[in-house]
């Protein structure tokens, strides 16, 4: 694989002001670099370490990597973590899910050699998100490079988190044979197959199942943010959380107001004060305190303070954090040294800052996960036929080159007689009315006029059309290389791991990181040598 350009982010965007200069360093406790990671490595464990590993463990379960295992030791010996998460996708999806578990191994063991100190890379699962239409299905381009939406469509509308989605082996069938059938066979599409089809009892156990054998090797460790015994870890966490909510609450409004100035807009949106979560009717729902009450609108019932406090006490695992809370959970529980996130990410943490001061942590160092695009020899051999650069392809876009090849392709004396046609035909109505300026024969003349024009406007179009008719075979080279490369947005956005795993191997991503000498801020391209 090679590393063949960076593409640079656009001058000015917020991650382009962020990796490169310190305009947001009040927002943030460590520098994003060398010597913040370095300070940041000082940071004592928090004494949780030894209870965390052990739940760890049980999570992952007995079928773990030697890597796995010395990494679990290492974390209940107090040492520090590299750590992000995502949403559990259908079969993972989509690719960028892939990088960030990429960019926190890779992350990792540059900095093991860096401090020299044993740095464990972790990845949460969100279990506890409930947004059930964000996660339900993959973008899956078949042989002709068309794009297609695969949809898993349980029978149970899905309400609570994800983690209690229990698997519908019929929908979960239909969705996979779909998937299989859109990809071209390979000599891994069998493989592809028995790794998708691992049928636990639940959503976010079926993600588990398949990051875990693509990433086992190299020692990352996995964990629900849902996970019972893990909630239970986090109880006091949790009652002090909602002890001191109105704090919390204000804290994150006057860190968002300060960062919006400096930026114009506000990540996080949310209306409750609480920023709790409670599951409750079989429905995960916002905790919100109003007129001395906690109340959840959806179920139209309230409780007290007290009320809360023994059930946070007692049934934890009914509790879970929002957006402006789960970034301070995650380092109350984790002895952190960087946070791994994307650009959005990146962003609410940076909004977050006052509500680490308020629980006297420091927020870990802050950095932006790998953006990758990957352009397959196939693709490398359509853009060589059209001489399409890598330079030229993102600094361009595609269409400024299927515009030139059509170009090349028309006869230009076809629109220079339309053309000619057009200005004759002005010259003449103007004449006739020059002659006659009746109002109505005016009228009438431009009307007529409008009319030609159309007329000449819709052959011109349909004389276009049959060039592109006859250049078929080229217009599905540009319509593969847009989307594939450039799918109304990033590559990263859209295609799912599912493409390069049953074209390459599932190896492909261990090879990918592997190719990583160091960790990469800017977007990078990778050219997939066979």
């Amino acid at each position: 694989m090679e590393h063949y350009k960076i593409i640079e982010e656009a001058s000015g965007s917020f991650i382009d002001r962020y990796i490169h200069t310190e305009s947001f360093s009040a927002f943030y406790h460590y520098a994003m670099n060398d010597a913040g990671l370095k300070s940041r490595s000082d940071v004592r464990p928090n004494g949780r370490e030894q209870q965390l590993g052990d739940i760890i463990a049980q999570y992952m379960g007995d079928n773990i990597s030697q890597e796995q295992r010395a990494n679990i030791a290492a974390l209940k010996e107090g040492h520090q973590v590299v750590i992000g998460g995502q949403q559990a996708g259908l079969f993972v999806s989509p690719l960028y899910t892939i990088h960030k578990i990429i960019s926190i191994i890779v992350m990792a063991k540059e900095q093991s050699k860096k401090l020299g100190k044993h740095i464990v890379p972790i990845f949460w699962i969100a279990g506890e998100d409930h947004d059930f239409a964000e996660v339900n299905h993959a973008n899956i381009y078949d042989k002709e490079s068309i794009i297609h939406r695969v949809k898993y469509y349980p029978k149970q509308e899905v309400t609570d988190s994800v983690s209690h989605v229990q698997i519908e082996a019929e929908a979960f069938t239909a969705a996979l044979n779909k998937l299989i059938s859109l990809l071209e066979e390979t000599e891994h599409t069998k493989l592809l197959f028995t790794l998708f089809s691992q049928l636990p009892e639940n959503w976010t156990e079926h993600f588990h199942k398949i990051v875990h054998e693509l990433f086992k090797a190299y020692g990352v460790l996995f964990i629900d943010s849902q996970y019972p015994e893990l909630r239970q870890l986090e109880r006091e966490l949790l009652a002090w959380q909602f002890e001191h909510h109105l704090e919390i609450d204000r804290a994150f409004r006057e860190g968002q107001d300060s960062l919006a100035e400096q930026i114009g807009e506000r990540q996080i949106v949310t209306d409750t004060n609480v920023h709790l979560f409670m599951q409750y009717d079989g429905i995960r729902q916002l905790l919100k305190f109003e007129s001395g009450k906690y109340v959840l609108p959806k179920s139209d019932v309230s409780f007290t303070k007290e009320e809360i406090l023994k059930m946070i006490a007692t049934v934890p695992e009914r509790f879970s954090n929002n957006v402006v809370t789960r970034p301070l959970m995650q380092e109350l529980v984790f002895n952190t040294l960087a946070f791994i996130g994307g650009p959005s990410e990146i962003k609410y943490w940076g909004e977050l800052t006052q509500v680490f001061n308020l629980a006297d942590i420091k927020m870990p160092v802050v950095v932006p996960r790998m953006r990758i695009t990957y352009i397959t020899p196939e693709l490398l051999k359509i853009m060589s036929r059209y001489d399409i650069t890598v330079d030229g392809l993102f600094s361009k876009g595609i269409e400024h080159f299927e515009q030139n090849f059509l170009k090349s392709k028309e006869n230009y004396l076809v629109e220079q007689e339309i053309n000619a046609m057009q200005q004759q035909l002005e010259v003449s109505f103007k004449a006739i009315h020059q002659l006659d300026n009746d109002a109505e024969l005016s009228k009438l003349a431009r009307n007529n006029l409008e009319h030609h024009n159309m007329q000449f406007n819709y052959f011109l179009e349909t004389y276009r059309k049959q060039i592109k008719r006859r250049h078929n075979t080229e217009m599905k080279h540009f319509t593969k290389l847009r989307n594939e490369l450039t799918p109304g947005g990033l590559q990263e956005r859209i295609m799912h791991p599912a493409q390069l795993l049953n074209r390459y191997g599932l190896n492909v991503f261990s090879d990918v990181i592997d190719s990583f000498e160091t960790y990469h801020f800017e977007h990078l391209i990778i050219k997939i040598t066979e």
